[in-house]
């Protein structure tokens, strides 16, 4: 866990549900057990980190919150246990999500600002401004993001994208929040069998005409890194 900011209440439960359960623990688990112990595909008992796999590890553990709570029983946990542990009062929890909902679509920012460093077409100092404006992080996580995208590189949309792409493909299969029992089972399919990008696209469009939507336009020569 990145320790390097504050982190708030409204990311407990993200946390939990990205890195431990249903996340990142539970994928790799499911993978070593069906895949390297059940079938002997000793590949997989290897993760390389720069992917197409990683997508879906970071897509499935994104969209993890949404299988474990509904909205509806998110909001009553937290305004009954998390903040009341907090000392925080619960009374403007609504307010707050509401917010943090409207944020969360600014996330595609963060894709267009590494691809424009990436690109060389803007420096760190530019990178980070971008993502004050249309992400609207403070400066210090701004900072913070340009440092990850120089680390990690294109990875930053396993995040975004991968979250939008496995709830798309989950909801298709008819695992929606109202039918939470068959949602489970597609997620943990996902999970536990070796699938690429391409394999949860059915029926979308193209990754550049999801990233053009976002009125992110990718110019022709497009950036190798994406």
């Amino acid at each position: 866990m990145n320790t390097d900011l504050p982190v708030y209440i409204g990311r407990a439960i993200d946390l939990a549900a990205h890195e431990g359960y249903p996340g990142h623990h539970v994928y790799n688990a499911l993978l070593e057990k069906n895949l390297v112990r059940d079938r002997g595909w000793v590949e997989f008992s290897v993760y390389p980190l720069f992917s197409p796999q990683s997508l879906i590890a970071e897509g499935t553990a994104n969209f993890g919150r949404e299988v474990v709570f509904t909205e509806t029983e998110r909001l009553a946990f937290e305004k009954e246990v998390l903040w009341p542990a907090a000392g925080i009062d619960p009374s403007r929890a609504e307010e707050f999500y509401a917010v943090q909902d409207l944020v969360k679509k600014l996330a595609y920012a963060t894709n267009e600002a590494a691809r424009q460093y990436l690109n060389g077409e803007i420096d760190p100092k530019g990178a980070a401004t971008w993502l004050q404006k249309y992400a609207l992080m403070d400066e210090k996580r701004a900072k913070q993001g340009v440092k990850f995208i120089e680390k990690y590189r294109s990875y930053v949309i396993n995040y975004n994208l991968g979250e939008d792409m496995v709830r798309s493909y989950i909801e298709k299969r008819g695992g929606t929040e109202q039918q939470p029992q068959k949602r489970w089972r597609e997620f943990e399919q996902l999970l536990a069998s070796p699938r690429l990008p391409g394999d949860i696209r059915q029926g979308q469009p193209p990754v550049i005409t999801i990233l053009r939507s976002q009125n992110f336009l990718l110019t022709q020569k497009g950036d190798r890194n994406f």
